[in-house]
């Protein structure tokens, strides 16, 4: 019987070339497409599960009431997570990360193997606790996870550093010296295991914190918040409760009475203003998008359900081709049927045939969408950005696309096998047989359904898009273009600023400036309290930056000040002033800011200049009040350039790099380019969300296209005898285009409000962000109505061309 199903099947697929061809090219390009956001979400939603334990490991999160509004941080200080290990029986382990390249040997280094000349640059460094390796649970190439990081001075290293440096020597107990410092060497005690892509740590060095002490009590001092906390409860835990006992515990029994001890006003409310909570480990990934300072190359769960969404509708979208398609064929079929009942066939016999032309199908669908997957798997990489591959090696992953399109051709095929198998053989053999209201209805709402997914997907690309284009072009308080940032500066000591002065000779460079302090991401970032003079005593600090730069910084990033002066060179005063932005003006309420002072941890600076305010953070965050100090902080120098020719500035200035420091390697970037980095993510995200939707309004239009050919098929003879009677060009097409134009126009009203809900939310994420104007769903309007008059105007042009004569002759 199987066998027999089969043969007819296969034979109704060859026969039927057309409607064979729209239906697996459609599911085959569905299956593709959930197969590549499928692996990219097990990979997103997979992040640190492969640590031990991992489903017990939660990192501490600090919720900050802060002018009406909630700031949510996952910094601490530095004694939280022994005492959390002392005072409580339900943490097992604590741990504590620090990467804050504010602070030396964090974030990125020049380092120098001993024994070698050549500095190299190395990015990922992070400063931790023995006990990071004992709860991640980080396997070793080459030395004892016990103890790696035991001692003072210790380093562990990854597999893919130790192969760059030492090739297949083990490196351990080789010594490695940071930024040219000969007089502190770090002895490599341990090379781990490269994290894997989905860990939310992707570090390449830990240094171990034994020993360590970022100025003096800083290791007891609870208000000086740098680490990340990492604690490891015991499974029969109630987290919630926990959460309580451990918040009310560390704020009234260390936390107030050392703040109210350090003069903070703010410490008399302290347990109104802060509460602690906790978050799994496995949930940092995708649900960190509101936490401050967060890396902006987290994802967010909104997304992941955004593209789930979108795989599960295109191939959604490619069965009900299939459904329509079955449908609108059933006219030619309906002899078939008859004929079959006729001599005897059962429904039930009848339902199998059908249901098995529908299961082949969608397994050669799936074959083929397979294979497509495999094939888009490297540009899909790259796109999203992530090391995702095929899981081939999975023993399930066969098994299951088969039962999927065993499932998806059952469920697809099932209305149609139904709805073909009933039809009454007298009614059939007589010609009495036509479309029904019931099923044409069907197919409009199918149709409907299709077109509003499409246009919902139209509308999220276009906003996805304007947002992506008001970050990177709406005026940001600085100036990206044509500077020029030189790494590794450090290294030249107290020959920087010679540098300095011989690259502002150079022609084609209008200002050059000193300073790790820049508004891109990657760069340093710290947290003072500040004071109006006089009110140490009386009001709450309020929270801001306080960046060093040099008297050309505002001038080389085109800073504005809106008051006062620079900072000058001349005025030795100027190393107690400062130049504050608007909004540490508003936070401090200073109605005539120059020349007042203000506080910051004790001492007094004088208010020189107001600048104006410019987006140093991703605009998902507001301006926070910032200052301006004069100093010098040389890892990166900044060249404000003034030419047409950037390749010859280039040469020049490698030029003067190589007589500076000849035994290391020439690295620049320009700021336009880091800027656009921080928000890569975003324009991933962009990416992604045009290509899927240019996939599934082509499947849409496949079936509409098919549609429209069966429905010229049918009424080609009611055509001819129109044109024959005199109907015009514009009449036959609109005939035949008009039904589905409104099909359309009922999809757009359905669409554009879900649209802009959905879109609504997403922006929720950004505090500056594009305004969701009229032209927006206009644009998407048009555009849904052009791709669907292009696609139905192929077939009705055709009919409407076609000579009366050639449909009419056999009659």
């Amino acid at each position: 019987m199987i066998k027999n199903y089969l043969k007819i099947a296969w034979r109704n697929l060859l026969k039927n070339k057309g409607f064979t061809f729209i239906n697996i090219v459609g599911l085959s390009i569905g299956v593709a497409a959930c197969i590549l956001i499928s692996i990219y979400i097990l990979h997103e939603v997979g992040y640190d599960k492969q640590v031990p334990n991992s489903g017990n490991v939660y990192r501490m999160i600090g919720n900050y009431l802060i002018d009406g509004r909630v700031e949510t941080g996952v910094h601490f200080s530095a004694n939280t997570a022994s005492t959390v290990l002392e005072d409580f029986a339900e943490v097992e382990n604590s741990g504590r990360l620090m990467a804050n390249g504010l602070f030396y040997g964090a974030g990125s280094n020049e380092i120098r193997i001993e024994g070698k000349s050549m500095q190299h640059h190395e990015e990922g460094f992070a400063y931790a606790d023995q006990s990071i390796l004992d709860i991640m649970g980080i396997p070793m190439v080459h030395g004892d996870a016990s103890t790696a990081l035991s001692e003072p001075k210790t380093i562990v290293i990854s597999e893919t550093m130790a192969y760059k440096h030492f090739n297949t020597e083990n490196p351990v107990g080789q010594v490695m010296y940071l930024n040219g410092n000969n007089e502190d060497p770090f002895r490599i005690n341990g090379v781990m295991k490269d994290f894997p892509s989905n860990s939310h740590l992707d570090y390449d060095f830990f240094i171990t914190l034994e020993g360590v002490e970022f100025g003096e009590g800083e290791q007891t001092r609870w208000f000086q918040n740098n680490y990340f906390t990492y604690l490891v409860l015991r499974p029969d835990t109630e987290v919630a409760a926990f959460e309580e006992k451990m918040s009310n515990t560390l704020i009234h029994t260390y936390m107030k009475p050392a703040f109210l001890a350090a003069g903070f006003v703010m410490g008399e409310t302290l347990e109104d203003q802060l509460s602690m909570s906790l978050q799994k480990l496995t949930d940092i990934n995708l649900y960190s998008a509101q936490i401050d300072f967060e890396s902006s190359y987290r994802n967010d769960v909104k997304i992941i359900w955004i593209f789930g969404i979108i795989a599960l509708f295109i191939l959604i979208i490619a069965s009900i081709n299939f459904v329509n398609l079955s449908t609108a064929k059933s006219v030619s079929r309906a002899k078939e049927v008859g004929v079959r009942k006729a001599v005897g066939s059962s429904r039930r016999y009848l339902v199998g045939q059908f249901l098995t032309e529908s299961i082949l199908i969608t397994i050669i669908a799936f074959v083929i969408g397979i294979v497509l997957s495999g094939l888009l798997m490297p540009l899909f990489r790259e796109m999203s950005g992530k090391a995702l591959t095929l899981p081939w090696d999975s023993p399930v992953f066969i098994p299951l696309v088969l039962a999927a399109a065993f499932l998806v051709g059952t469920l697809a095929g099932l209305y149609p096998s139904f709805y073909l198998s009933r039809f009454n053989p007298a009614k059939v053999l007589k010609g009495m047989m036509g479309q029904s209201k019931k099923t044409s209805g069907l197919r409009s709402g199918l149709v409907v359904f299709q077109f509003t997914i499409s246009i919902i997907l139209i509308v999220g690309t276009l906003i996805v898009n304007q947002q992506m284009d008001f970050i990177l072009n709406s005026k940001i308080g600085f100036e990206k273009e044509q500077v020029i940032q030189l790494y590794g500066t450090n290294m030249l000591n107290d020959r920087v600023g010679t540098f300095k002065d011989e690259l502002k000779n150079l022609k084609g460079v209008s200002s050059v400036s000193i300073s790790d302090y820049l508004p891109i991401e990657g760069t340093k970032r710290n947290g003072n309290p500040f004071l109006n003079e006089g009110r140490e005593q009386l009001d709450e600090t309020v929270g801001g930056q306080a960046w060093v730069i040099d008297e050309d910084y505002l001038e080389t990033l085109g800073m504005k000040l809106v008051k006062g002066r620079n900072f000058l060179e001349e005025r030795s005063s100027d190393d107690e002033a400062t130049i504050i932005n608007q909004t540490m003006v508003e936070k401090l309420n200073l109605e005539n800011p120059v020349g007042k002072r203000i506080s910051r941890f004790g001492q007094l600076y004088e208010v020189i200049g107001v600048v104006e305010n410019f987006n140093f953070n991703t605009m998902k965050q507001e301006i926070q009040p910032l200052c301006f100090f004069r100093g010098i902080s040389p890892s990166i120098v900044s060249v404000k350039a003034d030419t047409g020719d950037m390749p010859a500035l280039l040469s020049a200035i490698e030029g003067k790099w190589r007589e500076f420091m000849p035994n290391m390697a020439f690295r620049y970037a320009f700021m336009n380019d880091s800027f656009a980095k921080m928000y890569s993510n975003v324009s991933r995200i962009r990416t992604i969300f045009l290509a899927f939707a240019i996939l599934a309004i082509f499947v849409a239009c496949l079936g509409l296209f098919a549609l429209s050919a069966f429905m010229v098929e049918q009424r080609k003879k009611e055509i001819s005898i129109r044109m024959v009677l005199g109907a015009s060009f514009q009449n036959i097409y609109k005939l035949l285009s008009i039904n589905y134009l409104k099909l359309v126009g009922i999809s757009i009203l359905v669409a554009l409000p879900i649209g802009w809900y959905m879109m609504s939310r997403w922006l929720e994420d950004f505090t500056y962000k594009t305004n969701m104007g009229w032209e927006v769903f206009l644009g998407a309007t048009v555009i849904a109505l052009i791709i669907a008059m292009v696609t139905i105007s192929y077939q009705s042009v055709g009919a409407a061309l076609t000579p009366p004569v050639k449909s009419l002759r056999t009659e």
